[in-house]
């Protein structure tokens, strides 16, 4: 079993320090210039003081916001955690997940799942705005694990685009059937931000896992 390292949370806090430092410096500076500029000043001609009052509101401002960028980085931090305890919890147990949505290449995709009833299926790829792009028959078994692999072909012949699309299970009766899998979870990963887990060597988002058992 694997466990990938958290990084994308503390890299963000990490670019709100910096920046919260920076302004710090930037101020500092700004208050000593002022300061010698005050001193040094003509005493006839004194400085307008609407030009530096209009600055010091307008650090203000950006101080604000690097506090808020700093709560948010926090708030988001923790909800990342919250998803890899989550995780964690399912190393080892049987998930069952919803795989109709695949990334697919320009060479198609390929979607695994298991059906609740052997039959006759049609089976409908659709791109990410819900067009039909291929179809196709097939003979499916219940309960055994079952693929599909599109080859990225519409059904004019036409080429497709990389990018998401969706399977679609419709039985005989014309009812849809959720294309779902299962499997045991062997890893846990949260480095690029979205936290997975591992099912067959498929990384599967925990926002898709519908159902979980020991």
């Amino acid at each position: 079993m694997t466990i990938a390292s958290v990084t994308s949370a503390a890299s963000t806090t990490s670019s709100t320090s910096s920046a919260s430092v920076q302004l710090s410096t930037n101020f500092n500076t700004f208050l000593t210039m002022l300061t010698a500029q005050l001193r040094n000043q003509d005493p006839t001609a004194p400085m307008d003081a609407n030009a530096f009052t209009q600055q010091l509101v307008q650090y203000s401002q950006v101080e604000q916001q690097l506090s808020t960028n700093s709560k948010l980085d926090k708030l988001l931090a923790a909800q990342a955690g919250s998803q890899t305890t989550t995780a964690l919890g399912y190393l080892g147990r049987t998930v069952t997940y919803n795989s109709s949505l695949q990334n697919a290449t320009s060479a198609g995709a390929t979607w695994t799942f298991k059906t609740p009833a052997a039959g006759e299926y049609t089976l409908r790829v659709r791109d990410s705005s819900g067009v039909l792009v291929q179809e196709a028959k097939a003979t499916i078994q219940a309960g055994n694990t079952s693929s599909y692999t599109w080859n990225g072909v519409r059904s004019d012949g036409a080429p497709t685009n990389a990018g998401v699309y969706s399977l679609e299970l419709v039985n005989s009766s014309g009812s849809l059937v959720a294309v779902n899998n299962s499997g045991s979870v062997t890893a846990v990963d949260s480095s690029s931000g979205t936290t997975t887990v591992t099912v067959g060597g498929e990384a599967v988002p925990i926002a898709n896992i519908t159902g979980i058992s020991v």
